[in-house]
């Protein structure tokens, strides 16, 4: 009896040092350090202008601008975890080649950006760009969003439904705690989490045009989640990507998925 009682005592304190671990280290967990890349004004791009783009005199991402033509509009880009501002110009340009303007938005701590790296400072730093590039420009202005992305874009939707001509949601989840909670099932994630990220009900109040693309190998944020997203939003129109997972899939987009997307969005 004292050798089971011993066992589980140590097993009850390493479940808690484990979900004490959790608590502290969440943002750690969701945004890891970021691969060094190129400063997109090195690359030669087909003429387009790459700009540092600034808020508050501050670094905060990229702006790219069509060569030769006025911008129809904005499309804002936030970018995954374990990603850059840097790494994202093959998104970016899906939208420079229909003729807008695209900034890439970089989260503190991340890329060249400095400061603190976590989800509170993500997303007031999301929420900021959006301000800085609505004051700048004329509308209409629209928001792309990649996974952790994703979930920054509907955080952005939330108070600015009447500013925001359409939305793009990539691999996203529906609520991080629900992801997470399927994550780490012995875990009581959901209320350990600061915040719930619960992105149905960011977007619950825009009645805009609202695109979700899920890839349905992706099994860091299975397929379930977009699609669960889709169905809680009366007109989110939702695509597929029957080969994709998490990381590829850029790669199963055609050129004819994209003018589908753009035509979703009245962008084209």
């Amino acid at each position: 009896m004292r050798l089971l009682d011993y066992t589980l005592r140590l097993a009850f304190a390493a479940y808690l040092t484990a979900a004490l671990a959790l608590y502290l280290m969440q943002d750690r967990l969701l945004l890891p350090a970021t691969p060094d890349a190129a400063d997109l004004r090195t690359l030669t791009h087909a003429g387009d202008g790459i700009d540092v783009w600034r808020v508050g005199g501050e670094y905060a991402g990229y702006v790219i601008t069509p060569a030769g033509q006025e911008p129809r509009g904005t499309f804002i880009v936030y970018h995954g975890n374990e990603e850059s501002a840097e790494t994202k110009l093959p998104l970016a340009d899906v939208f420079v080649r229909a003729g807008y303007r695209v900034v890439i938005a970089e989260y503190p701590g991340h890329g060249r950006r400095q400061g603190e790296r976590t989800m509170k400072a993500a997303v007031a730093a999301s929420r900021e760009v959006f301000t800085a590039a609505l004051a700048q420009w004329r509308k209409p202005l629209y928001l792309v969003g990649e996974s952790l992305g994703a979930g920054m874009a509907s955080q952005v939707v939330k108070g600015n439904e009447s500013s925001v001509a359409g939305v793009v949601l990539i691999t996203p989840w529906d609520s991080l705690a629900d992801v997470a909670g399927e994550k780490y099932p012995i875990f009581p994630v959901k209320w350990m989490l600061h915040d719930r990220f619960d992105s149905v009900a960011a977007v619950s109040r825009y009645d805009g045009q609202l695109v979700i693309v899920g890839a349905q190998q992706d099994t860091l944020i299975p397929v379930a989640h977009a699609q669960r997203f889709a169905g809680e939003h009366d007109h989110a129109r939702l695509m597929l990507l029957p080969t994709a997972d998490h990381d590829t899939w850029m790669g199963a987009m055609t050129q004819q998925d994209w003018q589908r997307i753009l035509e979703w969005l009245d962008a084209a």
